[in-house]
């Protein structure tokens, strides 16, 4: 009975202490693993061939290359109109009529107004011709000093102011038939007309309502000559503008066709600058060909003006270039050569990126060529293939 009891102590014993190494080792392992500095996971991204374009971002307008602003010249009613949106029109059609009641009024009294003047006229010719004839007798008595001299002197003057009186009646029939000429123009312009081919744009009037033209030509329509050829007015940035010249390629794209890229030709670089909130701009216009009607006035373009192209070529994220590793992470200097082997980061002037090797960054000095903003073209110092740590994996807690 005793052994029995001696044995069961004994196994009690052994179970405590097991418990007790199973315990501390929890505690040390939960130690460990929580106190221990985790590996440093770097992103990465191939070395790879692609075409690359450098280009200058801006954004613009689409309009039309020619828009004709139409309006009238003379104020009044408009009486009717013979266009709507997107009507076609063809040079010299009639597209609007005005109420021409005060401009047929102001004819008829022009003209009754020359009558009056030709009347006088004529009147005038007759006290000429009298004058005329009173002054010839008049000097064929004096030569037969049949009558006093001062005789002749008052018919001369009365002949004289014939004359003149007859000069002026002329005029003023010319000047009352400028007056008619004008109000018949004014009632011509009653009558409005396309001046050219083209499609309406806008319609900026409606039947009855009255325009007024005392200061500035009101605009009853906006007419666009050719849709098909259009033109982008784009918004040029002072710091890229001198990168822009006449003949530059552009592609741009539109929010209604994402997807789609247009393609264009700079043909004007306009010197005169504008400044928006101290920010000054140049406007470039970029024509481009519109033959299937898609792009529309007023829609908004987003632009590249083409400075350079590369075809296959080594490229890299722009990424990668801001990459730098912490002061705490061994860096060395890649590819093994003169100067090789460990180097301080801020030594090393030229354009460098970190290739991961043994879960290590190693520095790679390279020769960059153009840039689109977010890849760089690489003409020296890597490899197709070649992966180029751009940032570092920050782990999420709780891992």
């Amino acid at each position: 009975m005793s052994k029995i009891t001696a044995n069961g102590k004994k196994f009690k014993f052994k179970a405590a202490a097991a418990i007790l190494i199973a315990v501390a080792a929890a505690a040390g392992g939960w130690y460990f693993w929580s106190t221990r500095t985790p590996d440093i996971t770097y992103k990465t991204s191939p070395v790879a061939r692609a075409d690359l374009l450098s280009t200058i971002q801006a954004t613009g307008t689409l309009s039309a290359v020619e828009t004709v602003d139409v309006g009238t010249q003379i104020s009044g009613t408009i009486k009717e109109l013979y266009f709507d949106y997107n009507s076609s029109v063809k040079a010299g059609q009639l597209i609007a009529l005005m109420d021409a009641a005060t401009q047929s009024a102001e004819v008829a009294q022009a003209e009754a107004t020359v009558a009056s003047a030709q009347a006088d006229v004529m009147s005038a010719e007759a006290a000429l011709d009298e004058a005329t004839k009173n002054l010839s007798r008049t000097q064929e008595l004096a030569k037969r000093d049949l009558i006093a001299k001062a005789d002749v002197d008052t018919d001369t003057s009365t002949w004289i102011k014939a004359k003149a009186t007859l000069a002026a009646s002329r005029a003023k029939v010319a000047q009352y038939r400028a007056a008619l000429e004008k109000s018949r123009i004014n009632l011509n312009y009653t009558r409005i007309y396309s001046p050219v081919d083209g499609v309406v744009v806008a319609k900026n009037v409606e039947e009855g309502q009255t325009v007024a033209a005392s200061y500035q030509t009101p605009s009853i329509a906006e007419i666009a000559r050719d849709l098909t050829q259009m033109q982008v007015e784009v918004n040029v940035d002072e710091a890229d503008i001198g990168g822009v010249h006449e003949g530059q390629l552009a592609t741009f794209n539109v929010d209604t066709y994402p997807s789609e890229s247009f393609e264009g030709k700079v043909t004007q670089v306009r010197l005169s600058p504008e400044t928006t909130d101290n920010v000054v701009t140049y406007t470039v216009i970029v024509k481009v060909q519109n033959p299937d009607g898609k792009l529309l006035p007023g829609m908004t373009a987003n632009v590249s003006l083409i400075l350079e192209s590369r075809e296959d070529v080594l490229i890299v994220p722009n990424s990668a270039f801001r990459f730098k590793p912490s002061t705490g992470q061994s860096t060395e200097m890649g590819p093994p050569g003169p100067g090789g082997g460990k180097q301080n980061i801020a030594e090393v002037t030229a354009p460098s990126v970190y290739l991961l090797e043994k879960k290590k960054p190693v520095k790679v000095e390279v020769e960059r060529g153009i840039t689109n903003g977010q890849s760089t073209e690489i003409l020296s110092g890597l490899k197709e293939g070649e992966r180029v740590i751009t940032g570092i994996i920050v782990p999420k807690e709780g891992n």
